[in-house]
């Protein structure tokens, strides 16, 4: 009879462990660049439109809240960032790029920055 409440106690420690070490594995992978992508709401907007920069990041395990992002435009005679990077404000006609970086210290590896294309129209 003692045997049973032992051989209990083992199977749970295992199973234990075992759940344990299936949640650790990304912990302990090596590092690497995580397989990560940039969902954009907004493709299109005129001249004079200031509008929220709405970026969702994906990733493997899901999408990320509230992810830290660095946004420059590289055309600013066509599109601008606010000094947040959370709002896009259209200033002349044309197909303006972005340079769209994530910004974390719990990914390792190379961050992936991304280039996308918005237009401006008059």
């Amino acid at each position: 009879m003692r045997l049973q409440p032992l051989v209990a106690g083992l199977a749970a420690g295992l199973l234990g462990s075992l759940a344990v070490s299936c949640g650790l594995t990304d912990v302990f992978d090596p590092p690497g660049a995580a397989d990560i992508s940039f969902v954009f709401a907004d493709s299109l907007l005129s001249v004079g439109d200031t509008i929220p920069l709405t970026v969702v990041v994906r990733t493997a395990a899901g999408d990320l809240a509230n992810p830290h992002l660095r946004v420059t435009s590289l055309d600013p005679t066509l599109l601008q960032v606010n000094s947040r990077g959370d709002t896009l404000i259209g200033i002349g006609p044309g197909r303006a790029t972005l340079d769209v970086q994530l910004v974390s210290s719990v990914i390792t590896g190379a961050m992936p920055d991304t280039l996308y294309t918005i237009r401006v129209r008059p």
